[in-house]
């Protein structure tokens, strides 16, 4: 028995596989380009620490450790127009999420901010 494929469909199934698998391709990039360039982010971050240009995260934690608004969700370590920023977001116990910003070399906040 034949089969028979109307030119309709098979066109359209394989644009709709060919655009999902594209997409999954994408994003499967931006996952792994995001994840090396925190991994490069956290390599010169340790650099630093280790000849003393900046503070470890441990003692930018340790100094606000009173005064932190609850739990940490995310840490990331930037340069930001030359200067080395821990980004720390938090979680308060009331549910609100705050973001400081700290700058490595002396562990002094920037600026806080409430999402």
């Amino acid at each position: 028995m034949k089969t028979v494929l109307r030119s309709r469909d098979t066109v359209a199934g394989m644009i709709d596989r060919r655009r999902t698998g594209l997409v999954l391709f994408f994003c499967i990039t931006l996952v792994a380009a995001a994840a090396a360039s925190a991994d490069e982010d956290f390599e010169l971050a340790r650099k630093l620490v280790e000849s003393g240009q900046i503070l470890s995260l441990e003692t930018i934690l340790e100094k606000y450790s009173d005064s932190a608004p609850g739990k940490i969700l995310e840490v990331e370590f930037e340069v930001e127009h030359g200067v080395p920023v821990y980004e720390i977001e938090w979680l308060a116990p009331d549910g609100h999420v705050s973001e400081w910003y700290i700058d490595a070399k002396n562990g002094e906040r920037l600026e806080k901010g409430k999402d």
